[in-house]
């Protein structure tokens, strides 16, 4: 399961924020939306390593774009920590914006269904990432068990050599 996304958006769309928000834990995904955190009256250096925190809790992003978000300068830098953390990141808009390129680079969703859509794709991503994890670290494991092995025989082996010509 995904650990949470967190939902970036500027003041001015904390509504369409909220929507998306709800929508993604409807579909069985936390969440980490700010309009609900006291701890963001502040701004500036502490801001910043409140918002670096709970994205430290997060996973995925989605940025609520509207043309107010032009005028932002927390979500692109949150974009680009997302970015930098190897978030899954995607953007949410109800209207057609023009956006920068930069964030053409990853998916739009328009509507609620999209949403969801994102949600499963979501999940199904993160199965498969873990079941993949899961057999490289077997194997990995595996090949660092037989090694730890093949060690441990040859210190037991001399240990059992020595003792048996002192005649032990």
């Amino acid at each position: 399961m995904p650990k949470k996304v967190f939902v970036s958006h500027k003041k001015e769309d904390s509504g369409t924020a909220s929507k998306v928000a709800e929508r993604i834990k409807t579909n069985g995904i936390a969440t980490y939306l700010d309009v609900i955190d006291d701890a963001l009256a502040s701004d500036g250096p502490e801001l910043a390593d409140h918002i670096r925190k709970r994205m430290s809790e997060c996973d995925q992003l989605v940025a609520v774009l509207s043309t107010a978000t032009k005028d932002s300068w927390w979500v692109p830098w949150e974009i680009g920590v997302a970015s930098e953390k190897d978030f899954r990141i995607a953007s949410y808009a109800e209207q057609y914006i023009s956006l920068p390129s930069y964030l053409q680079k990853w998916p739009i969703l328009q509507t609620m269904s999209e949403v969801d859509l994102y949600c499963e794709y979501s999940k199904r991503n993160e199965q498969v990432t873990v079941r993949k994890m899961d057999e490289a670290y077997s194997a990995e494991r595996k090949s660092t068990i037989f090694k730890s092995g093949i060690g441990d025989f040859h210190k037991e082996l001399a240990r059992a050599l020595v003792t048996k010509r002192r005649g032990y």
